[in-house]
């Protein structure tokens, strides 16, 4: 056990419950909370609390018992017991990190889903059991032979490496194709059918993308589905993406600007994205939803077991489709897509980045608020891009008055789009992150 101060105690009391910290009145259920925590995001668990926040205490032989009670998980994940005493009230606090492998509690596993601990359904539960073996799913051998290659996707893939690598062809084409993985024997790899033939889709239904316009009421407009070798997949969604965003025109200064109304890079990296990491087991495809305010794009499968959207260390889930992807110029950096595509965000006038996780899939939603805002808004929301400012400063950019520019800004705080610091002559506006 080690020791925790009564302030940090009472802070972390004040944040309230959540997915990262639960409150518990006794040591039930101990080692269920502690496995769902380790297979989310980690957090902490604050034991002789109940889930008022009122302290309780726990028992000297409670206390014994929550070592022995994490006994039972597989791997043990990694945690820290501390413990504080509050008007002669014990109170224990374990704090669970994220872990980078999968735990399990005897035949069971749970995740965190806001305050509640859900368990895994055998579909998912084997998903993720899969995920953790050292074979992955682009470097096993398919059923189609090599003779179905397109020789002119293949010149394409070694001529772009050149291109963009500096890696020349040498050699027999088969040593080539042995050397880069695409071929096993005499049939292709999962990643070689998907980079190197016509329509893989043919053997492999679900690696296709469907693109699908709602009205501004939800209802579909339009579903267009794309097939083909994944490099092929990409260009075409990307191309045809765009082409369906509206787009907005905005004043910054004395000059007019006309900005597609989410930054043209970050959708294409989170296309490459979803393409480059999904999960190819999971039966379904990649599905791309668009309405004049938000784009969403849904891929099956998480991030790999010990990643996650704040920290986007690279550990691909398939590593030859990321290879040929870089090799083609399709990634220029390994782990560093994520933190393009918040830098593009950040830098847009219009645009605001999310990312939502569940066991089974990933979503990466654009979204924007352009309906509701006028134009000096949109200007404003564009000056704090590059710090706070105050109000006379901003009213004086816009050439208003310190009483409108007042009223805009009141506005933009109350859709919580800016946040207010300071008092008096020092309070000054900044975008809410």
């Amino acid at each position: 056990m080690q020791k925790i101060t009564i302030e940090d105690l009472l802070a972390l009391i004040a944040q309230g419950e959540g997915e990262k910290i639960e409150f518990k009145a006794r040591s039930t259920n101990m080692a269920e909370t502690v496995c769902a925590m380790a297979n989310t995001a980690g957090g902490c668990i604050i034991i002789g609390v109940d889930n008022k926040g009122k302290i309780r205490g726990i028992s000297e032989r409670e206390k014994e018992r929550i070592v022995s009670s994490l006994q039972s998980l597989m791997p043990a994940p990694e945690v820290t017991i501390s413990d504080v005493e509050i008007n002669g009230k014990r109170i224990v606090v374990i704090k669970v990190e994220k872990s980078k492998r999968f735990i399990t509690l005897g035949p069971n596993a749970y995740i965190r889903i806001g305050r509640s601990n859900r368990p895994l359904d055998i579909e998912e539960l084997a998903v993720v059991s899969v995920e953790e073996l050292k074979v992955t799913f682009d470097t096993l051998p398919s059923s189609v032979p090599q003779k179905e290659i397109n020789p002119k996707l293949l010149k394409n893939y070694f001529v772009s490496r050149e291109k963009k690598r500096g890696i020349p062809l040498r050699g027999e084409l088969k040593e080539n194709l042995k050397r880069i993985k695409a071929i096993k024997g005499n049939h292709l790899t999962l990643a070689g059918l998907l980079f190197f033939t016509d329509e893989p889709q043919v053997h492999l239904p679900w690696t296709g993308i469907r693109l699908i316009e709602l009205h501004p009421d939800g209802e579909t407009k339009e579903i267009i589905e794309f097939k083909g070798p994944l490099w092929k997949m990409i260009e075409e969604v990307y191309e045809e993406v765009l082409r369906h965003l509206p787009r907005k025109e905005i004043r910054i200064g004395v000059k007019r600007e006309s900005f597609v109304i989410f930054p043209e890079e970050a959708i294409r990296e989170a296309i490459i994205n979803a393409v480059a990491h999904r999960n190819y087991r999971i039966r379904a495809d990649i599905r791309i939803f668009l309405d004049p305010q938000r784009l969403a794009i849904k891929n099956p499968g998480s991030f790999p077991p010990g990643v996650d959207p704040e920290d986007p260390e690279h550990i691909p889930r398939n590593p030859l489709i990321c290879q040929y992807l870089y090799d083609m110029g399709y990634i220029e950096k390994y782990g560093f897509g994520i933190i393009r595509m918040r830098k593009a965000v950040k830098e847009h006038p219009l645009a605001q980045l999310e990312f939502k996780l569940s066991s089974m899939k990933t979503e990466v939603i654009f979204s924007t608020q352009t309906s509701t805002l006028s134009e000096d808004e949109h200007i404003i929301l564009t000056l704090l891009k590059s710090g706070p400012l105050s109000s006379t400063e901003i009213a004086e950019s816009l050439k208003i008055s310190k009483v409108t520019a007042l009223k805009k800004l009141k506005k933009l705080k109350k859709m919580n789009l800016i946040k207010k610091e300071g008092k008096g002559k020092n309070v000054k506006y900044s975008l809410r992150k």
